[in-house]
């Protein structure tokens, strides 16, 4: 991830690292943004042996403030903007409106600044079972200002998570939903209520593969609803559950006939896609069993014979 875009050439902000961030303030003039401040974060990790409290870092710009209301990204890390760069992993899956997060990053980040992420692939996770997001949710959300994950994203979610593994996955094993579900229908009830009544359910609320990523993020930008195109996408690694991407920020004083031209030029389909247009398919020969060519042996045998009858016939 780390190799997709130059960090050493501008002030850079991490979204969400945690207790593990990309980007280390020892090596690049990086900021780290996250949901509550750092001390809010200890106190919800701190019985989970993943996350060390000490390996949590320091949030520069929390989003929520002291009065507990959640301020735009793009309100609470200006002071520090433009950035060259932003990165986010395992990020872009979650936010509840992405419209408004992709405009509040594009706002942030200086003319031809990247926005670096890595994102679950839909068929390699947990979201494996569950229905492809759309652009037309995603227009709803943004229409709708969601600040907090919708029921819909919350019941999709827990409903259809399973337990299979990447390997599983990536090997075409798809056994029964019901077997291998991760949340019980009482459990996922009980968090829409939650989601209902306006608290923050944490969940996958987009879902995405490569080629749709790339389709979706060009939608927007077609319905003037997104400043970035997509430069580079790094596809799936086989047994692997996340891809890469990186995202430029289009120049804010672009001509129409500009931002057309630079729109075209970025990338349109993933590598794999574009390798299977530019290369002629050649049909391999059939391979037939023992027992199929026999059958059409005799076939054959029973044309011939029928053919010599109708000769005599005549």
């Amino acid at each position: 991830m780390l190799g997709l875009t130059p960090l050493d050439h501008g002030p850079g902000l991490e979204i969400a690292p945690l207790h593990s961030p990309i980007a280390l303030k020892s090596r690049w003039d990086v900021s780290y943004v996250d949901i509550v401040p750092t001390e809010s974060l200890v106190e919800h990790y701190h019985h989970d042996e993943a996350v060390p409290d000490d390996d949590i870092v320091a949030v520069d710009f929390p989003l929520t403030g002291p009065d507990g209301v959640i301020r735009p990204l793009s309100e609470v890390a200006a002071a520090k903007a433009p950035f060259a760069w932003v990165i986010a992993s395992h990020v872009i899956e979650h936010v509840p409106d992405l419209i408004t997060w992709l405009d509040d990053i594009a706002s942030l980040l200086r003319d031809d600044g990247a926005l670096v992420l890595a994102i679950p692939d839909m068929r390699y996770s947990f979201d494996a079972y569950r229905p492809q997001t759309t652009v037309g949710q995603m227009l709803q959300a943004h229409q709708q200002g969601d600040l907090v994950p919708s029921v819909r994203a919350v019941y999709d979610h827990l409903r259809t998570a399973t337990t299979l593994s990447p390997k599983d996955a990536w090997s075409g094993r798809r056994p029964p939903l019901d077997g291998v579900r991760s949340h019980d229908l009482d459990n996922t009830l009980a968090q829409v209520d939650r989601a209902r009544s306006g608290e923050y359910v944490d969940c996958h609320v987009w879902t995405f593969r490569p080629s749709s990523f790339i389709e979706q993020v060009n939608e927007l930008g077609r319905l003037g609803l997104c400043e970035l195109v997509v430069e580079t996408v790094r596809n799936t690694r086989p047994g692997q559950l996340e891809f890469y991407a990186v995202l430029r920020r289009l120049p804010r004083d672009r001509s129409p006939e500009d931002d057309a031209r630079l729109r075209a030029a970025g990338k349109q389909r993933t590598d794999d896609e574009r390798r299977q247009l530019e290369t002629p398919t050649v049909p391999s020969p059939m391979q037939l069993s023992d027992s199929e060519r026999r059958l059409i042996e005799r076939k054959r045998a029973t044309l011939t014979r029928a053919r010599r009858l109708l000769r005599r016939s005549t």
